[in-house]
């Protein structure tokens, strides 16, 4: 018996990996385990290689250990691709329609448990080849000594949209495979899971599902956005659930279109949000300045993939945080947020339309593609203390009908924020532009005038410097602090908690404005700052470098091969330094 296993799915691009895998991870969701998994894949629909990496574990996980425990392969590619993954000792699976030789020619089966299943051939008894896909998801059932029922039920529901047929004939596949018989007694003891410690069905998601669920909760009505990898499951999202909530969606032709968009819905009233990758954000950065100079609150999503330019479209990277952090032309305050887990993708959005409304800027979400498009088992969501407050929005109620008239919309007041209206409020008539300003909104280029509304603007967001943004986790002991950012928390976390070393790991929740105050303080406890970051020119420790100083204390972890950090990656490195 085990109580982890870390397993892969390998087979054609467009053939159904993707969704085999999240039906397994939701299948063991609720049946009391806890999975993760993230996908590799090319920016292609169909053809080439793609594969899915699953940890299965009795406890709470947020990465995936290597070497691989079990390697599922439906063509030839995926065993030449991935065998060296595979641990000594590990069990290959693979459809017995691959060529007997063309297994041999790539491994020593002496040194491998090796089973063949007849999935196609299942599969295509019930009608269709594609459902060996089902069929594997019985199999592993059976391996892994989970009850039938649980993979049955994610079948009937991924299937309902089509019909009794598809799913009588689904079910029969995943059946009769559930019920093969292994050959190889050792392998249902050595791949049994433990029974959970906590067996309670549970939901899994990916960030992208949260993020979206996150805007939903927080009351944003409006989504404007232009499809683009690693982002557009956001969109997605939204557009299935808005109708529901008298929200809209609106696919625009570009970006520049959805930016706008985003903020002409956020000036009429409605909570707004946009979402794309880094080629997106660049051309939205002229309408996040406009929203800045025209305190405008919105919501802006940046999925980070491999660039520049195109670059690595389905691949993972962190190489937009200096971009962000240095912002639009000119000099507006803008706030960028930065979650770790599912769950964070989830309370941080409901959190950035907060900000966004209270501070009367533009607020970024910075995820990355390996937060975006992994999925993982969830405890729960607090949907249950959200509170909308919109901030200085007036009610029409408030106006004073006697005060001189246009509308002082950009007044001028002690913490920068001024009191807003919206369109068609009696009394709230006021100018919008984008040009410098009076506290009317009419446009005015005098010298004064401009020095005090550049320090309103600027005066907005001092509180949130001095507050603490970086959430903490290990014992506290030993002089290696290590910082970072989104999706490597999950990998980081489990290395030094397995290993219990003797160190500290601090996640950024916001980047912008940097907490400067809680950086200090932590900096000058510990001799030895580790920095590890997606990226290749250490973005995040160049800014802690200029903002906080301790150039002699801090050290890069960087990977900027369009993967995640592995295990073995991050441990080394940990040990290096506390050696």
């Amino acid at each position: 018996m085990t109580e982890n296993i870390t397993l892969m799915l390998g087979g054609i691009q467009g053939e159904g990996i993707v969704s085999t895998g999240d039906a397994l991870i939701r299948a063991l969701s609720r049946a009391g385990y806890y999975a993760f998994g993230y996908r590799t894949f090319s920016s292609r629909i169909k053809g080439g290689h793609t594969h899915y990496v699953i940890d299965i574990h009795t406890e709470k996980v947020l990465s995936c250990k290597d070497p691989l425990d079990i390697l599922v392969a439906f063509d030839g590619d995926s065993i030449e691709i991935n065998l060296p993954k595979l641990k000594k000792g590990g069990l290959l699976i693979y459809d017995d329609i691959i060529p007997e030789q063309e297994l041999l020619q790539h491994m020593d089966k002496k040194n491998y448990f090796i089973l063949p299943a007849p999935l196609t051939a299942i599969a295509k008894k019930y009608g269709a080849a594609v459902m060996r896909n089902t069929g594997i998801l019985g199999l592993l059932g059976q391996l892994f000594h989970i009850p039938f029922h649980f993979f049955a039920g994610v079948v009937e529901k991924n299937f309902q949209r089509k019909g009794e047929e598809i799913i009588r004939k689904n079910i029969s596949v995943l059946k009769e495979c559930y019920e093969l018989s292994l050959e190889d007694q050792r392998l249902s003891l050595e791949y049994m899971l433990m029974p959970p410690k906590n067996p309670m069905a549970r939901a899994s998601m990916i960030g992208n599902e949260a993020i979206g669920l996150g805007a939903l909760m927080a009351g944003c009505r409006f989504m404007a956005a232009y499809p683009i990898t690693p982002s557009s499951e956001i969109m997605e999202y939204l557009t299935k659930k808005f109708p529901d909530d008298n929200g809209i969606m609106m696919q625009t032709e570009d970006e520049i279109s959805a930016i706008t968009m985003a903020i002409g819905a956020a000036y009429a009233g409605a909570r707004s949000m946009t979402a794309t990758s880094g080629p997106g954000i660049s051309l939205m950065m002229e309408g996040i300045g406009l929203a800045g100079m025209a305190e405008i609150p919105v919501v802006v999503v940046d999925v980070q993939r491999g660039g520049p330019s195109t670059g690595l479209p389905t691949k993972h990277e962190q190489s937009d945080i200096e971009f962000l952090y240095h912002g639009p032309h000119g000099e507006v305050p803008i706030i960028v947020l930065a979650p770790y887990t599912v769950e964070e993708c989830f309370s941080q959005t409901v959190w950035a339309f907060h900000l966004a409304e209270k501070y009367q800027c533009p607020v970024i979400i910075l995820s990355d593609l390996h937060l975006g498009l992994s999925r993982q088992t969830l405890d729960s969501l607090d949907k249950g203390n959200i509170q909308i407050d919109r901030g200085k929005l007036m009610r029409d109620e408030d106006f004073n009908p006697k005060e001189e008239l246009p509308f002082k919309r950009f007044r001028f007041t002690e913490d920068g924020i001024s009191p807003r209206a919206i369109p068609g409020q009696p009394f709230g008539m006021h100018h919008v532009t984008g040009i410098e300003h009076l506290e009317t909104g009419r446009p005015f280029e005098g010298s004064q005038n401009r020095k005090q509304m550049m320090e309103k603007r600027l005066r907005k967001l001092k509180d949130l410097e001095n507050s603490d943004h970086i959430d903490l986790f290990g014992n506290g002991e030993g002089h290696l602090l290590i910082l970072s950012v989104g999706s490597n928390y999950g990998i980081l976390k489990r290395v030094i908690e397995e290993n219990q070393y003797p160190a500290t790991l601090g996640m950024l929740r916001m980047i912008k404005p940097l907490p400067v105050k809680q950086l200090k303080e932590l900096c000058g406890k510990y001799k030895k700052i580790l920095v590890v970051e997606g990226n290749a020119t250490g973005q995040l420790a160049s800014i802690i470098k200029k903002e906080v100083g301790y150039h002699d204390k801090i050290v890069n972890l960087l990977k900027y091969s369009g993967t995640p950090f592995q295990y073995k990656e991050v441990q080394s490195k940990i040990e290096e330094l506390i050696e």
